[in-house]
């Protein structure tokens, strides 16, 4: 699901929000703890999270992160980085 705000009068959205469905194989929960979006370039922009739940051991959940501002930030394809305070995913 992607959901994006355009506000009146301009051509581009000003903020974006994904919900990203994840499978949990690890043997504890996992919760996000941040999120970035990455060009290839290497270049970031960190994105604000909003985590639904803990994601259970061997068990599915979602997390919710969005981006607001200009699109032209980065150069684009991206990937979404997501990590916990252990490591990333």
């Amino acid at each position: 699901m992607k959901d994006s705000y355009t506000p009146t009068g301009e051509a581009h959205p000003a903020s974006v929000a994904v919900r990203l469905r994840l499978l949990n194989p690890g043997a504890e929960p996992w919760t996000l703890a941040g999120a970035a979006l990455v060009d290839s370039a290497g270049e970031q922009v960190e994105l604000a999270r909003w985590p639904l739940a803990p994601i259970p051991t061997n068990g599915a959940g979602a997390v919710v992160v969005g981006i607001k501002g200009e699109r032209a930030q980065l150069g684009c394809p991206c990937t979404v980085k997501l990590w916990e305070a252990t490591g990333p995913l």
